[in-house]
């Protein structure tokens, strides 16, 4: 089981390789969770045991398969809760922000039902793509 901080760790990681951003070194994971270098060198090399990477010495981390399908489900989740949130009313420009507060807590059968809903979705409310399986 993904403690909340591996799942945000690991969604952080993919944002920033599907923005071709594919090493991701501790100075990059330092400045987008605001937490000191030497505390993202440390995440970086237990993302790496943990086997959702490679951590190479003076670079960074490169994601792996099993780290690409991990933060493709966790950002899937995202976007389609984005999607649910859009449909409740709540206000565009506030629909990101909204679902990253509640994202990495969803329970299995509301996961479920948001998946059955707005699975077929191609796109988020912001008009990023929503990865598919």
């Amino acid at each position: 089981m993904f403690t909340m901080e591996t799942k945000l760790i690991i969604k952080t990681l993919f944002t920033a390789w599907e923005n071709g951003e594919y090493v991701v070194g501790p100075s990059d994971l330092a400045k987008k969770l605001e937490i000191p270098k030497s505390t993202a060198q440390k995440i970086l090399i237990k993302i790496s045991e943990l086997g959702y990477g490679i951590y190479i010495e003076r670079k960074g981390l490169i994601l792996n398969e099993a780290g690409l399908k991990e933060g493709r489900r966790l950002i899937r989740r995202h976007r389609l809760l984005e999607c649910m949130l859009e449909d409740l009313g709540v206000k565009k420009e506030l629909i990101c922000a909204e679902a990253s507060k509640i994202d990495l807590e969803l329970g299995e059968e509301l996961e479920k039902f948001i998946e059955t809903k707005y699975g077929k979705r191609v796109t988020c409310p912001c008009g990023k793509p929503i990865p598919s399986f």
